[in-house]
């Protein structure tokens, strides 16, 4: 699926002074069954789920919305985009959207607004999946410190700043990806309103909103998957490992061969492992 194809499924919804775009696939085979929300990083948009999307579809409502500031949801410029806000703003989407708790897969800085929407609006989350994510003091990376700076809005065209934005991007595959996924990841900060926003977003990273709930993991009473590619030079390994430790009963599973966009290294073992953990959780409930 290339991205166009992909915004081509998105619908759009106001929250407040806001808008959202958002893909919504599926029913799901069962009417008991939560939907699965998907949630993407930094500096991607919800096209970072596209080869997840089909299979899960088939099986699960699947919803991807686009964070505030990233990708089709609202770009302008002066509102706060950090994932304190970000959580705010799924709680508010999904009451929107009339879903009262879902099952949650997160990547990157989507895992961090998972891990707040776990701890702090735990009554929205059924299951947790967190892949690669930001958490504890793992982040932010030099390389997004330096895209954050005010000034990168003036060093360079968006064209010139995204096109080397894509080559950092690279060292987060385990092999060269395609020419169409990367165009497609980075598409919507072609013009300078996109490039703008993706500083801002940059911008909003902050540790001290995953240190601040570190205390708080062990009181996460949902399934938990912690799916990280092994060979991730942005996100460690160790700190998948002590997530995993620190949530109780979470199960830690290491995908061989995959860095940081490790669905887009390894989609069918990340595929088969979402659908093993979201079945096996929905007959838990059922047999309760």
């Amino acid at each position: 699926m290339n991205w166009r194809d992909y915004q081509a499924l998105q619908k759009v919804t106001e929250l407040g002074d806001h808008f959202v775009s958002y893909v919504d696939q599926g029913s799901g085979n069962d009417t008991d069954q939560d939907p699965v929300i998907l949630l993407h990083g930094i500096p991607v948009w919800g096209y970072l789920w596209h080869q997840v999307l089909p299979t899960l579809a088939t099986h699960h409502r699947t919803l991807i919305p686009d964070l505030l500031g990233f990708g089709f949801s609202d770009r302008r410029d002066c509102f706060d985009r950090s994932i304190t806000r970000q959580a705010e703003m799924i709680d508010q989407w999904m009451d929107k959207l009339g879903i009262a708790k879902a099952a949650v897969v997160a990547h990157d800085i989507g895992g961090g607004v998972a891990l707040r929407l776990a701890t702090l609006f735990p009554h929205r989350v059924s299951r947790l999946c967190v892949m690669n994510t930001v958490c504890y003091d793992s982040w932010p990376i030099e390389l997004m410190l330096q895209f954050g700076h005010p000034s990168a809005k003036s060093i360079a065209s968006a064209s010139k700043t995204i096109a080397s934005l894509g080559v950092a991007l690279k060292s987060g595959f385990a092999t060269s990806p395609e020419t169409e996924v990367m165009e497609g990841l980075l598409a919507p900060y072609h013009t300078e309103v996109g490039k703008l926003s993706l500083i801002r977003n940059a911008a909003s990273l902050n540790t001290n909103q995953t240190t601040e709930i570190t205390d708080r993991l062990h009181r996460i009473a949902v399934p938990t998957l912690v799916l990280w590619g092994e060979d991730d030079k942005f996100q460690l390994a160790k700190f998948g490992k002590r997530l995993a430790k620190d949530i109780p009963g979470a199960q830690w599973v290491p995908i061989a061969n995959a860095r940081h966009f490790v669905m887009l290294d390894q989609p069918a073992s990340v595929v088969a492992h979402l659908q093993s953990f979201l079945a096996a959780d929905t007959a838990a409930a059922k047999s309760v």
